[in-house]
């Protein structure tokens, strides 16, 4: 008799899409499973068409309050698997569904979810989320890619337009104007005449001071005020540039190729190691370490990889930056080194 599992995943863009990475591989590694999905409404779209599975999404508490209490006139789930989410919410799902098994991320909920994963510190971003659903299956694999094929699938090929998405939700992983200037140029060189689409939503932090400089006649914003509109325009790309944000993942789950730019975050934790045409770019003088400074308003170490990357090697100014900043440790000509973390195998 199949098993009748739920997952749930409840982050934002980036988390979400990693969860999913650990519910493609049980889906495919067990098939003839009962397998459920629980996110939100706005991402169940993303996975609408995938194989293998019911997706089912909410939009708010009393939308999933509704959906909890018509899964409890059903058959109880064999496992209740929250592979990401925190808050009341989860609270909620952990006392409505009927299942034998309950099982989550740590023990904060434990009253809840009896069975929780025990994880290293140092470990890759898409750990916890396979480590929950390895409880229930030992032999499940660790993903070691994003890939949800019906995302991929919309892509048109030869695709031709390049990608920049210089935005993120921490002041200190954004692009400012300048940084974005510079990696344009670089862009322009690297990828003569191809169409340049710069992804801003423009309710984003930093979204306003990107507009108000504008671009140069090659470049165009590409607005996504609906996800629905993000698809259509990454549907075209052959190449994203980006910081550390969601919209990598997004891109690396259809098979575009990418260049990220990281400045306080590790790319070896945050780049599934086995993610073809991927490009993770950082100062060497980071390290694998990751930067505590969640107060910085002045990504100098974003900027000074951008000025790396595009050859314009000039002297950073770390004035801005807070005392803890790990830059201040290092000398100037230091600045101006790169590490390069890449996936090869991509194929075109």
């Amino acid at each position: 008799m199949s098993r009748r599992v739920l997952f749930v995943i409840r982050g934002k863009l980036g988390d979400t899409l990693i969860a999913y990475a650990t519910v493609r591989c049980y889906a495919d590694a067990f098939p003839s499973d009962d397998i459920w999905l629980l996110t939100r409404s706005n991402y169940a779209r993303l996975f609408a068409k995938e194989t293998g599975m019911r997706v089912i999404g909410f939009s708010n508490r009393i939308d999933m309050l509704l959906l909890l209490l018509r899964l409890r006139f059903t058959r109880a789930f064999d496992a209740l698997l929250v592979l990401w989410g925190f808050g009341k919410p989860i609270r909620l799902i952990g006392r409505l569904v009927k299942a034998r098994r309950k099982i989550y991320v740590d023990d904060r909920y434990s009253d809840l979810y009896p069975e929780y994963g025990d994880l290293s510190p140092e470990r890759l971003q898409s750990e916890p989320m396979w480590r929950v659903a390895q409880i229930f299956e030992p032999s499940l694999r660790q993903p070691h890619s994003l890939n949800v094929p019906s995302l991929a699938a919309i892509r048109c090929r030869p695709a031709s337009d390049i990608g920049i998405a210089p935005l993120a939700d921490e002041p200190r992983r954004i692009m400012s104007p300048q940084t974005l200037s510079k990696l344009l140029s670089a862009i322009f060189a690297r990828h003569p005449g191809a169409p340049v689409k710069v992804f801003i939503n423009s309710t984003d932090r930093g979204a306003s001071e990107l507009i108000a400089a504008g671009l140069p006649k090659n470049a165009e914003f590409s607005f996504f005020p609906a996800l629905s509109d993000l698809l259509s325009g990454f549907s075209m790309l052959a190449h994203l540039y980006s910081t550390d944000t969601g919209l990598y993942h997004l891109a690396a789950s259809m098979g575009i190729r990418a260049t990220v730019i990281y400045g306080p975050t590790q790319p070896w934790k945050n780049m599934m190691p086995a993610q073809d045409g991927s490009i993770g770019i950082r100062l060497s003088v980071l390290g694998a370490a990751h930067c505590e400074e969640k107060s910085c308003m002045s990504p100098v170490c974003i900027d000074a990889a951008v000025s790396a990357f595009s050859g314009m090697n000039s002297a950073p100014l770390l004035e801005g930056t807070p005392a803890g900043c790990p830059l201040r440790a290092h000398k100037i000509e230091r600045l101006s080194e790169l590490s390069q973390r890449e996936n090869t195998r991509h194929q075109a």
